[in-house]
């Protein structure tokens, strides 16, 4: 059954269309990814799902289409802006979902305690009673406290956290709040917009394992392909003003693309072929004997329908980090750091190698100390306690979430030609090359969208020429055409890179090295997230166990290894001294020739011996 029904729906600003002809429905239980670039529709299109704007009439037929829901429908939606009581805590916040159950748990106390004391209206109470508290059971009221903790763990909340204001909250903590909100309430059709900004991994794990289960329908806004491959059967996809539908998940919808795009194409080019013949046989006969036919084939062409170019052009940003000199080969060593805030340890004896060309992936759950290390490494915080040393000839670009490299007083003219002593035409070039309209430059950077002052950030990296660049975070807010283009330039840096990412896809395709904090310790996997996934135990205290027992092992054989060793070299050193007693004694020729070549084995046995020795370094 359809929840919601778009027929021939259209919508336009200042004159022009920025959706047309739009059909499709949302039925019951769907999983839908709806996917488009930035600015292609995507939160006008669920503006007009919830009722919050209005459609246009048709162009091309002059009627309004039809938005059509299933009576009385549900709908959760999870925007960018969070709809929170401030001086409520974070578990209260949580329980005001069940607001219509609390009133039934207040009720049935009231009518218990009736029941003690107006015996003469104990029919009438027991009935209203038996009401009330089928209702309430039916709700799952004794049921409340379990599931609130289950989503807050799930969001990873943890218990000492329930009883904070949301006021003193961070952004990403409310989301997260707000997003919990939305899951309890179970709505028919469930709305997220970018629910992974401010999840980490394990979060966006259990995120998919509730969606995977939620046995009604949504509609999930996502640039995150991970994700969006994990969850959606279904996947729309608003591009060129219009809606397309392709059956499968992420991977699947890109394949169906890739053939339609293929057959599409065909097909355009044959019309421009044949477009091509027939204005070449107008021109050349527009004066002459086929004049006539040259203009009935001019009022065809002019009526006929062209297809539009399957392949859209949109223009890609010209990025290429580029190095002004190349480091040493090591880049950075950590030693002994340790981090508190408000007596909270965030790690502690961590100790990091960083090389020439590393692609290192930062991970490990929100609030562990991911981005206060990087803090640290750029000299934004101070260590507790240990160093930081860094290599000869380092250049080293930063990128936070928050854009602290970019004046958000500027415009983005004023913020290039304020740092860089280049003309205002160059500046308009690197600004264009980054999709920034020649009105676009005179725009503040404080009213640019998340991305756009993304964009800003990478274009001042990409100038600095750093050869180690360290990113917080540097997807957020991206759509996926400019995270593959990003993915692209990154694996043709040559520098070294360091970053911090929850984004998953972004992670396999860019990293060779995972580095995870853990328990106040840092854990190492030599190569990408997939890698990763498959090499990390259960849980850290394997981790440690393993480590213990081959520490263990090591050391056992290292020391029989050792005596083994020491008494060869004992041994081959009491031969030599022997052989060199005969040599002094010995008075024939062919015997002495013997001693010396047997003394000489013994010398390059004794040498290699002690090399070996030399070289083993278990301590």
């Amino acid at each position: 059954m359809a929840l919601i029904q778009f027929n021939n729906i259209f919508k336009g600003f200042s004159g022009e269309y920025i959706l047309k002809n739009l059909n499709f429905s949302v039925d019951e239980k769907d999983k839908i990814g709806l996917i488009g670039q930035n600015g292609a529709g995507k939160t006008t299109l669920v503006k007009m799902i919830l009722g919050e704007e209005s459609h246009d009439v048709s162009p091309e037929t002059n009627v309004y289409g039809t938005i059509t829901k299933k009576g009385n429908i549900s709908i959760g939606y999870l925007s960018q802006n969070f709809d929170l009581n401030e001086e409520s805590t974070i578990f209260d916040e949580l329980l005001s979902v069940y607001s219509d159950v609390l009133d039934d748990h207040r009720k049935i106390e009231i009518l218990n305690e009736k029941l003690a004391t107006e015996l003469d209206k104990f029919d009438e109470i027991m009935e209203e009673l038996a009401i009330i508290t089928t209702r309430y059971e039916k709700e799952e009221g004794y049921n409340l406290e379990y599931k609130i903790k289950q989503i807050l763990t799930g969001l990873n909340f943890s218990e000492n956290m329930y009883n904070q204001k949301i006021t003193d909250l961070s952004g990403g903590q409310k989301s997260r709040v707000a997003l919990g909100k939305i899951l309890l309430r179970e709505p028919e059709l469930l709305i997220l917009d970018e629910p992974t900004n401010h999840l980490d991994i394990s979060a966006i794990e259990w995120l998919e394992e509730f969606l995977k289960s939620y046995n009604k329908a949504f509609i999930l806004i996502s640039h995150d392909r991970y994700f969006l491959n994990n969850v959606v059967k279904t996947v729309y996809e608003l591009e060129r003003k219009e809606i397309s539908i392709y059956k499968g998940n992420f991977d699947e919808y890109v394949v169906q693309k890739e053939i339609y795009l293929s057959g599409a194409m065909k097909a355009y080019e044959k019309e421009q072929e044949k477009i091509a013949k027939t204005e070449e046989f107008i021109e050349r006969y527009r004066a002459g004997i086929k004049s006539k036919q040259a203009r009935g084939r001019e009022s065809i062409l002019s009526r006929m329908e062209k297809m539009e170019n399957p392949v859209v052009n949109v223009r890609k940003m010209k990025l290429k980090f580029t190095v002004k000199r190349a480091s040493t080969d090591r880049v950075l060593k950590i030693k002994g750091l340790e981090k508190s805030f408000e007596n909270k340890k965030l790690f502690s004896n961590l100790d990091i190698d960083i090389f020439k060309e590393d692609r290192i992936g930062l991970i490990g759950k929100n609030g562990i100390g991911k981005s206060t290390l990087l803090k640290i490494v750029n000299g934004l915080e101070t260590a507790d306690k240990g160093e930081i040393l860094f290599g000869e000839k380092l250049d080293i670009g930063y990128y936070d979430q928050e854009h602290q490299n970019i004046n958000r007083n500027n415009t983005i003219l004023e913020e290039l030609l304020y740092s860089y002593p280049i003309s205002e035409e160059d500046a308009r070039r690197m600004a264009g090359g980054f999709l920034f309209t020649e009105d676009d430059v005179n725009k503040k950077i404080s009213s640019l969208s998340g991305g756009e002052r993304a964009r800003v950030s990478f274009m001042k990296l990409i100038k600095d020429q750093p050869n180690f660049l360290i990113l917080d975070e540097p997807t957020n807010h991206l759509d996926i055409e400019f995270k593959e283009v990003f993915e692209e330039v990154l694996n043709e840096y040559e520098g070294t890179l360091l970053f911090i990412s929850h984004d998953r896809y972004f992670i396999n395709s860019v990293a060779q090295r995972i580095l995870e904090i853990d328990n106040q310790k840092i854990y190492d996997y030599e190569g990408n997230y997939e890698y990763y996934k498959a090499k990390k135990p259960n849980n850290v205290e394997k981790i440690e166990i393993i480590e213990k027992v081959i520490e263990k092992s090591k050391k056992k054989f290292s020391n029989n290894y050792i005596k083994n060793l020491e008494k060869d070299i004992e041994n081959t050193e009491t031969e030599i001294e022997v052989l060199k007693g005969k040599l002094q004694s010995e008075n024939n020729y062919n015997l002495l020739t013997e001693i010396s070549k047997e003394l000489e084995t013994l010398e390059e046995n004794l040498h290699n011996l002690m090399g070996k020795w030399m070289e083993t370094n278990w301590d």
